[in-house]
C-alpha cells in the first residue's frame, strides 16, 4: 500500500543487526567502523542512532557485505 500525501519514505541503517555483522572483526570505536567503510565518523554516529541513509552510505555498506541482503541491513519507514 502507497503511503498518504506528504508522507516520506526513509532508509535506515538496521543498527542491531549491523554491529553483531561486525563483531567477528573486532573494532573497538564507531571511528574504526568508519574508517572501515569510508565514511565520516561522525555521520556514522548519527545514522547507528537513527538518522537517514544517503545512498552513498548503502552503496558503501554493499560494497564490504555484498552477499547480506538490503533487508537485513536496512529498513524503509514513512515519516
Amino acid at each position: 500500500m502507497l503511503a498518504a500525501p506528504g508522507a516520506t519514505p526513509k532508509i535506515r541503517l538496521n543498527a542491531e543487526f549491523f554491529l553483531t555483522l561486525l563483531e567477528p572483526l573486532g573494532f573497538e570505536s564507531n571511528t574504526e567502523i568508519a574508517q572501515h567503510l569510508g565514511v565520516y565518523p561522525g555521520n556514522l554516529g548519527r545514522i547507528l542512532r537513527g538518522q537517514a541513509v544517503s545512498a552513498e552510505f548503502i552503496a558503501r555498506v554493499h560494497l564490504a557485505y555484498p552477499k547480506v541482503s538490503f533487508e537485513r541491513l536496512f529498513r524503509v519507514e514513512l515519516s
